[in-house]
């Protein structure tokens, strides 16, 4: 009654019943707290606002950013000498290294640091197991057309261009009204229906950017559909997502991992989504690479032994609440997050807090964490966050959280007839009255013959004990009981089908069917978040260093990666190309291939300022520059890619100068403390200020 009292729609009412089930008292008395809260509209203890840009103002604007991308070759259109096809990129040798070093440190962030059990699943996916998911029914987009040309258009990213185009004009006079209501649309354009939608475009009169009339709105599957062999006749699809290969294996890793729980399975590939507009560089594709994460935990168990690593761990969130109070994110720890159930459970909050530390240690500086509200749970989550990073478009979604609930297992179970359960032992021996099903399976699957094991399964997993007791007291005056199995069939069983007895046991155990944490990452996204955030436009040397009688014409754009996930960490430089130099630069380059370490050499023509500036595009931290004073004394220098200063240092010990200040051991101001500054870094420096 509590809550039913406290929860504002029916959909949060349901979600949060589901989430106390097997709660303990005192984590029930923080929750109820914490709805209290909501309904009295009391403040949230110690929380600190966040105000947040609405997007990234990139240096030089996107377009720039995007032509230096090309000109490095980061990425290019595929197929680009066909005339290309919208939301299909390659990526060049840079891109290709930044990508595989986001990986190896995503592997190395969660797989090997969680124990998770990596596998690798197929991207052709029969139809049957997307019935089960969910996704033939409801993984679609709501699109519209124009009536004239055909031009297809995803609905609300097309209604909230037309917000805040209409909202951003200074030459439009609006009534406040108005100005309100375009107002209302553009923060819950992501929420509307397809009625909602269709009202909104006859309320403001939209038409097409050519100005025709738009064709009532209508749901879009984005699955690539396909067939498997030759005869057409078996019904498959391109994934979407990585998560039902994972689940499809969950019986296999759970016996591989020695039964023990809880456990995560991961996996990294290509999914594939029929995008209805592709747009934005790299942030919508229709081919794109996913990271995704499956924690398999007792439903009645949501605590996780390692969340004190992130307790204290401070984040920016934009819960449910605030969003619908148009009120800013807030700065919360997780451990408070969790306290007052902001955030479900400490297994969710924790992989937040893990998130959270990957994109950081990616070079991303501008990270929130948006609650999705009630009414834009996808159909399997019980609570969801997603991790948003700010880009030149606004906020977009990066990584989503969710905690599925057994949804996936259940469904994948009811629909096989397989074990999708795990096996819980007890301390000590308990008895439990329970319901005893015998199955007569050959009399079921006489009567049934291909839809035998779904009524099988009906009759021993979805049954619960009252229903069991009330068909066995029917079926003792020798009638049949008609029952509705999974996908609608409608059955009559029979006294000689099964027998449902009341009985006490002492059991050691039970099995249930496991909970699911999922965190989702889009690499692709991330990746071109982070370029823009890092990416900037450096002065000119006499600018930078103060001289301002001059007008800057020489700007030098410089993506500032951490050496982490940079393509190269270190590009060598020839000062001249001559034959007392070439020597010197052949053996450092053999050193760092032996050491592993990802290495270029540019020994190009031109001066050495432009070398430097085409290494700061490519995001290399460090350069090594080899040059008369070699032959001499035997030092080079090592140039930082954002002070722009150099250091000379010996030429035996540039590796493991390198080596060490890529793996963070040792601090750029640490080398300049123990190695002479280059008297000529401040003449050659292009510039220092970002």
């Amino acid at each position: 009654f509590f809550f039913r009292c406290a929860c504002t729609t029916r959909c949060d009412f349901d979600m949060t019943m589901s989430s106390i089930v097997g709660m303990s008292w005192d984590k029930l008395m923080v929750r109820m707290a914490c709805y209290g809260q909501r309904r009295h509209k009391t403040s949230l203890p110690k929380y600190r606002p966040l105000q947040c840009a609405a997007k990234l103002s990139v240096a030089g604007g996107t377009d720039a950013m995007q032509d230096t991308c090309k000109r490095r070759y980061f990425f290019n259109p595929a197929f680009e000498i066909y005339g290309g096809v919208g939301g299909l990129y390659d990526y060049g040798p840079v891109m290709t290294a930044i990508n595989i070093n986001a990986l190896n440190l995503w592997r190395s962030h969660f797989v090997l640091e969680e124990s998770m059990l990596e596998i690798a699943t197929t991207c052709l996916t029969p139809e049957d197991v997307f019935i089960s998911s969910g996704h033939v029914q409801r993984f679609n987009d709501v699109m519209t057309k124009d009536i004239e040309t055909g031009e297809c258009f995803r609905l609300d990213t097309y209604l909230a261009q037309y917000c805040a185009r209409r909202l951003n004009d200074p030459h439009e006079e609006m009534d406040a009204e108005t100005r309100s209501a375009l107002r209302d649309v553009e923060q819950r354009v992501a929420i509307m229906g397809e009625e909602e939608m269709a009202a909104t475009v006859t309320r403001f009169g939209i038409r097409s950017p050519k100005g025709n009339a738009l064709q009532p709105p209508f749901r879009f599957n984005l699955m690539f559909q396909t067939q498997i062999g030759p005869e057409g006749q078996q019904k498959g699809y391109l994934r979407p997502e990585l998560a039902q290969g994972i689940f499809m294996n969950f019986k296999k890793m759970y016996d591989f991992n020695g039964g023990r729980m809880p456990f995560a399975g991961a996996a990294v590939g290509s999914a594939f989504r029929n995008e209805i507009a592709p747009r934005g560089g790299l942030v919508r594709l229709r081919e794109f690479q996913l990271a995704e994460i499956e924690h398999f935990m007792n439903p009645n168990d949501k605590d996780h032994p390692k969340f004190g690593d992130v307790r204290d761990l401070e984040v920016p969130l934009w819960p449910r609440e605030q969003q619908e109070a148009t009120e800013d994110p807030i700065l919360l720890t997780l451990g408070e997050a969790v306290d007052i159930g902001m955030v479900d459970n400490p297994t969710l909050a924790y992989f937040m807090g893990r998130v959270y530390l990957y994109l950081k240690a990616l070079g991303a500086v501008h990270v929130r964490f948006r609650q999705h509200r009630s009414n834009e749970m996808a159909h399997y989550a019980t609570d969801c966050w997603d991790a948003e990073l700010l880009c030149s478009g606004g906020w977009l979604e990066c990584v989503g959280i969710a905690d599925r609930s057994c949804y996936d297992l259940e469904v994948h179970s009811a629909r096989t007839g397989k074990d999708m359960t795990a096996f819980e032992t007890y301390a000590e021996p308990q008895e439990e009255r329970t319901v005893e099903r015998k199955c007569n399976k050959a009399a079921i699957g006489k009567a049934f013959k291909g839809d035998a094991q779904r009524v099988l399964h009906h009759l021993q997993h979805e049954l619960s004990a009252a229903e069991c007791q009330t068909m066995q007291q029917v079926l003792d005056t020798g009638m049949a009981v008609q029952a509705t199995v999974d996908g609608g069939l409608e059955v009559d069983i029979t006294p000689e089908m099964v027998r449902f007895e009341q009985v006490t046991k002492k059991v050691t155990g039970r099995a249930f069917t496991p909970s699911v944490i999922e965190p989702s990452f889009g690499i692709g996204r991330i990746l071109w978040c982070v370029l823009e955030q890092v990416y900037y436009i450096r002065e000119s040397s006499l600018a930078a260093l103060g001289d301002k009688s001059q007008p800057s014409k020489d700007k030098r754009a410089v993506f500032a990666l951490p050496a982490a996930i940079a393509a190269y960490k270190v590009m060598v430089c020839p000062l001249m190309v001559k034959d007392n130099i070439m020597p010197h630069v052949r053996q450092i380059a053999a050193a760092f291939a032996r050491h592993g370490i990802a290495y270029k050499v540019d020994d190009t023509g031109v001066p050495i300022g432009k070398r430097y500036a085409r290494t700061d595009e490519l995001g290399v931290p460090f350069c090594v520059t080899v040059d008369p004073t070699t032959d001499e004394d035997g030092t080079v220098t090592i140039r930082e890619r954002d002070s722009c200063e150099q250091v000379r240092v010996p030429k035996a010990e540039v590796v493991p100068c390198i080596q060490t200040l890529c793996a963070e051991a040792r601090q750029w101001q640490d080398l300049k403390a123990q190695y002479p500054l280059h008297e000529a870094a401040a003449v050659q420096a292009v510039g220092i200020q970002r």
